[in-house]
């Protein structure tokens, strides 16, 4: 191999090992902010949960809102990629609805962590003691949350177009759609899910639950 092509090769595996480093980092940092919320986590609380020392963390992280603001963006990534391939696999408005919904929850309860912080708010921390750049990064994640918004208030005013719900004002009854589906990171407990069929009736008896509140024939 040439010196230049075994550079690239070398580069390329650092560049993949220093990921799945930052990966394991926000998994433990997803877990500390789950249980303990954002104000009261520290990076000793995410060193912790890593069983490893707060050094490797700074290695990778400079503060705790730069960690909290990674593992935001990891969840609306998953929620992101999830939601538009059950988009593509539908043509009918309510049915690219129902399979949107049906993935969102399943986001929720294959990566509750990650969900769970992503529903606290970000707002929060505009006016506190932010770095201009920490401030684009929240305007960045609020921006990212309006266009998930957007995707499903889409599709709710194309099945309104189509006459199959009733005319509604979108931008309200989409809030309460999502807030349905979204309400399962308070109560839903991972540790007490038993099986993955349960965990299917569950997203199914959910979905069915915010279909309906839609007022159509679902």
């Amino acid at each position: 191999m040439q010196k230049g092509n075994l550079a690239t090769a070398e580069g390329s595996k650092h560049s993949a090992k220093a990921e799945r480093r930052r990966r394991i980092i926000l998994d433990a940092a997803a877990q500390a902010f789950m249980q303990k919320g954002f104000a009261p986590t520290s990076i000793d609380d995410v060193a912790d949960v890593l069983g490893a020392t707060k050094g490797q963390i700074y290695y990778y992280y400079r503060s705790k809102i730069d960690l909290f603001f990674d593992v935001h963006l990891s969840a609306m990534e998953m929620d992101m990629a999830a939601i538009k391939s059950g988009q593509q696999a539908h043509e009918e408005p309510l049915a690219r609805l129902r399979a949107m919904s049906e993935a969102h929850l399943s986001v929720i309860v294959e990566n509750f962590p990650y969900q769970r912080v992503a529903v606290q708010s970000v707002e929060m921390h505009m006016e506190g003691q932010t770095t201009e750049e920490q401030r684009d990064r929240i305007r960045h994640l609020l921006k990212l949350r309006d266009e998930y918004e957007g995707l499903f208030a889409q599709e709710i005013s194309r099945a309104m177009e189509a006459g199959t719900i009733p005319q509604q004002n979108v931008k309200l009854v989409v809030k309460a759609f999502l807030g349905a589906l979204n309400w399962t990171t308070v109560w839903f407990r991972p540790e007490h899910s038993k099986s993955a069929k349960e965990n299917a009736a569950l997203i199914a008896t959910i979905t069915q639950f915010a279909m309906q509140g839609l007022g159509g024939k679902t």
